[in-house]
């Protein structure tokens, strides 16, 4: 999707129009407040994130600035709809949580800022791809996981915040994708830097911040059974139609690694 379409599109998520008074009346099942937690956690983190690319060389890029410009203004009020939401529904977040969030994540976030921009100096050409790449596989699963809670919830109103929601994330997905396939196309050399990190550092979107017992409790939430691998397989396959990504099984592994791995059952307004 070319960047004059995205920021033509952008837009606040709209909110005001919704009826809280049925969102609190249907009320959300434990594993949705989970998930919601789990959502606004990262999605009150985008700021940073962007923080942090910007350190890199990326910052040179006039196109991947205006993207990110859009995509970091879409994703702070995704985490405030799914806030007020919980709020709403009788699980407040606690007003610091956010704080408390980048707190636990400050020491890994550190490292990974440091590395991004050691890796965009010394791999100027390369960086790019690779970060349009992890982009894209962070949005496609997150879009996924809002579908998933789109389907499974009787919230009308969570479905409909989850829909539009979607819609952006959607918008997102299509134009990290497009931009790491035009410069993948260009770079044999990004290929195979972008194989090799995937490989073997790439986690899911929030993993980092929340742990890996967070994401399976949340995999588990959305995704039961075989249809987490499912899931797991299909954010492969739609890498692997890049160039030079094809064959790839990271998110599988990922899964695999986590086996076994146990998560408390804290109480919902608590889910960290």
């Amino acid at each position: 999707m070319a960047l004059d379409r995205i920021v033509a599109t952008s837009s606040r998520l709209e909110t005001g129009d919704l009826d809280w008074e049925e969102a609190r009346r249907a009320g959300l099942a434990r594993r949705e407040g989970l998930a919601l937690a789990y959502f606004a956690d990262i999605e009150s983190q985008t700021v940073m994130y962007l923080r942090d690319l910007l350190r890199t060389d990326i910052a040179a890029d006039p196109e991947a600035v205006g993207f990110l410009s859009v995509w970091n203004y879409e994703e702070y009020f995704h985490g405030e709809a799914l806030a007020k939401f919980l709020d709403v529904c009788g699980h407040p977040l606690a007003r610091d949580r956010v704080h408390e969030v980048r707190q636990r994540a400050r020491a890994l976030e550190r490292v990974q800022g440091v590395l991004g921009s050691l890796a965009s100096r010394l791999l100027s050409h390369e960086f790019p791809a690779l970060y349009m790449v992890w982009g894209a596989a962070a949005e496609f699963t997150t879009l996924r996981g809002y579908e998933a809670l789109e389907r499974q919830t009787k919230n009308p109103v969570l479905a409909e915040i989850c829909r539009r929601i979607a819609k952006q994330e959607r918008r997102h997905f299509a134009w990290y994708f497009n931009s790491a396939r035009a410069r993948l196309s260009l770079s044999p050399r990004a290929q195979k830097l972008t194989r090799f990190a995937l490989t073997r550092f790439w986690a899911p979107v929030g993993a980092a911040v929340k742990g890996r017992g967070a994401f399976l409790e949340l995999a588990d939430a959305l995704f039961p059974g075989e249809s987490a691998d499912a899931l797991a397989r299909e954010v492969e396959e739609r890498m692997g139609q890049l160039p030079g990504l094809g064959g790839l099984s990271f998110f599988t592994d990922y899964l695999a690694r986590g086996e076994g791995v146990a998560t408390a059952r804290a109480p919902l307004h608590n889910v960290a």
